[in-house]
C-alpha cells in the first residue's frame, strides 16, 4: 500500500464570467442564495473579444483591416494561455489516472495473494486441493462467478457474515480505496439502485480493518436518513452509527458524555475521543449540516465526508456547498446517480468541491467545454467537428477519468430485467383547447370568473408557461365547476366528465383499465400534488386501492405505505404475488418527493404523467421500480399532450440527455483510471450518442385533435411480449401516437458502433 496522503484545504478560485440560473428548489427547506457569477474579468478581455469578432467579419470581405500588433499579440497570448491551462489540467488528470490504475492493480495483486495465503492455511487443515479452495474462497467473495479472473477485492471481514457484496461493488470499493491512498477525492456516479450506500459502508469497513479511525460524516437528504442507518446496522454492526437530527437540544446532547444512571450531561466530548476506533458514524441531513456547521466542524478533520445525492452541490453559490466547504475533511466523496443535471458548469462545481486544488478555475473549464443546449445553441455537427479537429470531447473524458466511476444496471447486472420507455401522446380535449386559447389571449381568469369558478380569482396570468403546464395536465387545476343539479363538483357528480375533460386523463383511464386486468402494479409520478389529488378522486371512483407520497408525507408514514405496497409481492396464496382486485394497485408519488430513498420494486409499470424540465428527476422516478429486487420487465409510459408545453419540455430533456450521454456514457467510466472497452472514443460512437431520442418529433404537433390513441396502437404498447420482443414480432419503434425511446446510455452503444 502507498502511504496515505492528506488533501490540503484550499478555497476555490472561481473566475466565472457568466450568470447562472437560480438553484432549483431544495429539500428540507435548504434554499440556495441567488447564484450570480463573478463579473467579466476586465475591459481588455472585452476589447479582445470585439477584436476577434471584427477580424472574423473582415476576413469575409476586402479590403482586410489591419489590426494593431500589440492587440494581436495580446490575443495570441490569451489563446496560448488557455491552451497551456488545459494542458496543465490534462497532465494532472493523466498523472492521477496513472496512480489510480497502478494502485488498483497493486491492490488486486495484494488481495489475490492474501486470498491464496488464507486458502493455504485452509488446505493444511482440511487436506483439500489449494486450487479448489482458492476458487471457493473467491466465489464466496463474489469475485469470480462464471468468469475466470483475478480477485477483484476481498470483502472486508468485519462486514456481517450474511451480507455478500457483488463483484462490481467490490470493484467500486477497490477504486475508492485507491483514491484514499492517493489523497484525492471523487464522485461515485453509479446509476440509481446499484448500491452506492453499501459501497460506502464497505469502504469504511476496509479502512477500519487497515487501522484507519474516523470520524466519518454522511450528509444526505432527510428522506434517506433511515435507510442509511438501517444499512449501517445491517452491514457493519461493529461500528456505531447515529442519526444526528431532531431538535436543537437533542442534537446538543451528542457533544456531551451522558451519565448512564442519571442520563445527565456530565462532560463535553473530548477531541481525542473523536479519533477512537468506535466513535460513531454521523449521519445527518442537509438542513442540519447548514445549521450546525460550526458544531460539526469542531469534530474535524473528518477522515471521510460523504455527500449523498451529490448533484445538490451543482450550484457553487448555494448555502449547502458553502457550509460543507467549511467542514474540514481529509477526503470527500460525492454519491450521485445523475452527475450532470443541466450543463457542464454544474459538473465542474461537483469536481471543485471534491478536489478544489485541481479544479480551481471555472473560466478555463468553460472556455474549452462550453457546450450549451445541444441541438439549438450548440449543434451536433459542431461537436463532431471539434472532436475531429481537437479531440475536445476526449479531453473532457480524460480530465474526468481519475475522479469519476460510473456503472449502469444493464452493464453489471446480467439478471436485471429490461426496461422500455414509451412516449405516448394525447390530444387536447375541447375544454383544454378553449383554455389554451384563453391563456394565450390573457383572459383565462376573467372567463373562468364569468363561468362561476370560485378559485378563478386566484389565477395568475403572469406566468403563462405554468398555466399552459396546468392545462396540459387537467383544466380542473384552475378550479372545478359545480354541477347545478346536485351542488357537487362535476367530477364527483359525473366522474366520466373528470376523465373526458383532459386528453391525458382519458388516456390514463384506458391504460390503467388494461393494466389492472393484466395484474400489474403501477407507479404514477406527477410534478403537481394537485394532479395527484385529481387522480386520487379517480381511483376512489374506480374502487382501486392505492398509496400516496408527496412532500407533506412524514418519514414513518412513507415507510409504512412502501411496506404495504411491496407486501403484495408475497401476499398471494402460498407466498406468491397477490393479483386479486383488492391489491394495492397504484402508488401515487410527486416526482421531487418520491424520487429519493424509495424502493418500490414490486411495481413493474411506471407512468410519468407530466415530465420535469430535468430528465434526471424522471430517471430517478423510474428507478424506484427498476432496481435490484425487480424480477419482471419494467414498462415506463411518459404521457405528453401534443401541441402543448409538454413538447417543449421534452425537447429540453432530449438536449440535456445528449449532453449527459456525450460527457458521461461516452467517457466509459466503468473502470478506474482507464477505459474499459477501447482506447478512445470513436467518431461513430459520439455521433450515435448525439442522435435524437425521438425520430420524428416535429410531426407530433397540434394537429392531433382526437384524444384517443387507436386501439391497435394502445394494445401494442400495452402488450409486454411485443414491447420487449427483439425479433419479427417486435413492436414498431414509432407510431402515430407513440414513440419507443432507444437506450443510448449503456454498453450496447459503446460496443455496437465502436
Amino acid at each position: 500500500m502507498t502511504t496515505t496522503a492528506k488533501n490540503k484545504k484550499s478555497a476555490p478560485a472561481d473566475r466565472a464570467a457568466t450568470k447562472s440560473k437560480k438553484e432549483a428548489e431544495e429539500v428540507d427547506n435548504v434554499v440556495s442564495s441567488p447564484s450570480v457569477d463573478d463579473e467579466q474579468s476586465n475591459e481588455e478581455d472585452r476589447l479582445l473579444a470585439d477584436l476577434e469578432a471584427e477580424q472574423k467579419a473582415a476576413s469575409l470581405s476586402e479590403p482586410k483591416v489591419t489590426v494593431a500588433p500589440t492587440l494581436l499579440r495580446a490575443s495570441e497570448n490569451k489563446s496560448a494561455s488557455k491552451t497551456h491551462q488545459l494542458d496543465e489540467l490534462l497532465n494532472k488528470a493523466s498523472e492521477y489516472s496513472s496512480f489510480i490504475h497502478k494502485d488498483m492493480l497493486g491492490l488486486q495483486k495484494e488481495m489475490s495473494e492474501k486470498a491464496a495465503q488464507n486458502m493455504k492455511r485452509g488446505t493444511k487443515r482440511k487436506g483439500v486441493k489449494e486450487e479448489k479452495n482458492l476458487e471457493e474462497y473467491q466465489n464466496m467473495n463474489a469475485a469470480y462467478k462464471k468468469e475466470k479472473k483475478k480477485a477483484i477485492f476481498t470483502q472486508p471481514p468485519n462486514l456481517s457474515s450474511g451480507c455478500v457484496l457483488k463483484d462490481y461493488q467490490l470493484e467500486g470499493i477497490r477504486w475508492l480505496a485507491s483514491l484514499y491512498e492517493n489523497g484525492v477525492s471523487g464522485i461515485l456516479a453509479d446509476e440509481m439502485g446499484l448500491g452506492k450506500t453499501i459501497q460506502v459502508i464497505a469502504l469504511f469497513a476496509h479502512l477500519i480493518e487497515q487501522g484507519t479511525t474516523g470520524p466519518y460524516l454522511v450528509v444526505a437528504p432527510l428522506a434517506t436518513l433511515p435507510n442509511w442507518i438501517r444499512e449501517f446496522e445491517k452491514w457493519l454492526p461493529c461500528l456505531p452509527v447515529i442519526r444526528y437530527h431532531g431538535s436543537k437540544e437533542e442534537r446538543a446532547e451528542f457533544f456531551y458524555k451522558v451519565d448512564p444512571v442519571t442520563k445527565a450531561n456530565v462532560a463535553p466530548l473530548k477531541k481525542k475521543e473523536v479519533k477512537m476506533k468506535h466513535f460513531p458514524v454521523i449521519v445527518t441531513s442537509y438542513e442540519v449540516a447548514i445549521r450546525d456547521v460550526k458544531k460539526l466542524g469542531s469534530l474535524s478533520p473528518f477522515t471521510y465526508m460523504v455527500v449523498d445525492e451529490g448533484q445538490r452541490l451543482k450550484n457553487r453559490k448555494c448555502c449547502l456547498i458553502k457550509s460543507l466547504k467549511n467542514i474540514d475533511a481529509q477526503n470527500r466523496l460525492l454519491l450521485s446517480g445523475t452527475p450532470i443535471q443541466n450543463d457542464l458548469d454544474e459538473l465542474w462545481s461537483l469536481l471543485n468541491f471534491v478536489n478544489p486544488t485541481i479544479f480551481d478555475d471555472l473560466s478555463v473549464f468553460q472556455s474549452w467545454f462550453g457546450f450549451k443546449n445541444i441541438g439549438s445553441e450548440t449543434s451536433e455537427n459542431s461537436i463532431l467537428q471539434n472532436e475531429r479537429n481537437s479531440a475536445i470531447v476526449t479531453k473532457l473524458h480524460e480530465i474526468l477519468r481519475p475522479f469519476l466511476l460510473r456503472r449502469v444496471k444493464l452493464d453489471v447486472l446480467s439478471d436485471m430485467p429490461p426496461k422500455k420507455e414509451v412516449v405516448v401522446y394525447a390530444g387536447m380535449s375541447k375544454l383544454q383547447r378553449g383554455y389554451h386559447a384563453n391563456i394565450e389571449k390573457g383572459i383565462l381568469r376573467s372567463e373562468l370568473m364569468k363561468a362561476g369558478i370560485k378559485e378563478a380569482h386566484m389565477i395568475s396570468q403572469i406566468n403563462t408557461l405554468m398555466n399552459h403546464r396546468k392545462n396540459s395536465n387537467h383544466p380542473f387545476l384552475f378550479g372545478e365547476p359545480i354541477d347545478n343539479a346536485t351542488g357537487q363538483h362535476v367530477g364527483t357528480a359525473h366522474p366520466q366528465l373528470l376523465i373526458r375533460a383532459s386528453g391525458k386523463f382519458h388516456l390514463l383511464d384506458r391504460m390503467l383499465t388494461k393494466l389492472h386486468e393484466k395484474k400489474h402494479q403501477v407507479l404514477i409520478f406527477s410534478q403537481m400534488t394537485e394532479v395527484l389529488s385529481i387522480i386520487e378522486d379517480y381511483l376512489v371512483w374506480r374502487s382501486w386501492k392505492y398509496c400516496r407520497i408527496d412532500g407533506s408525507t412524514k418519514i414513518d408514514e412513507r415507510q409504512r405505505q412502501m411496506d404495504a405496497f411491496n407486501a403484495e409481492k408475497t401476499n398471494g396464496a402460498n407466498g406468491t404475488r397477490n393479483d386479486d382486485d383488492d391489491r394495492h394497485f397504484v402508488f401515487l408519488l410527486s416526482t421531487r418527493a418520491g424520487g429519493l430513498g424509495i424502493n418500490l420494486a414490486s411495481a413493474d409499470t411506471c407512468i410519468i404523467f407530466d415530465s420535469d424540465w430535468n430528465p434526471h428527476q424522471d430517471s430517478q422516478a423510474m428507478d424506484r421500480c427498476h432496481r435490484i429486487g425487480q424480477d419482471r420487465p419494467v414498462a415506463v409510459y411518459r404521457l405528453l399532450t401534443a401541441g402543448s408545453v409538454d413538447m417543449e419540455m421534452m425537447e429540453k430533456q432530449i438536449s440535456k440527455k445528449k449532453l449527459d450521454r456525450m460527457a458521461i456514457a461516452g467517457g466509459d467510466f466503468r473502470k478506474g483510471g482507464n477505459r474499459s472497452k477501447s482506447d478512445k472514443l470513436s467518431h461513430a460512437t459520439l455521433a450515435k450518442l448525439l442522435e435524437d431520442d425521438i425520430r420524428d418529433f416535429s410531426n407530433k404537433s397540434d394537429n392531433i385533435e382526437d384524444v384517443r390513441i387507436d386501439d391497435d396502437e394502445l394494445d401494442g404498447i400495452m402488450d409486454r411480449e411485443r414491447l420487449f420482443d427483439e425479433g419479427k414480432g417486435a413492436l414498431k419503434p414509432e407510431g402515430r401516437m407513440y414513440d419507443i425511446l432507444e437506450n443510448k446510455t449503456s454498453d450496447n452503444v459503446l460496443e455496437t458502433v465502436s
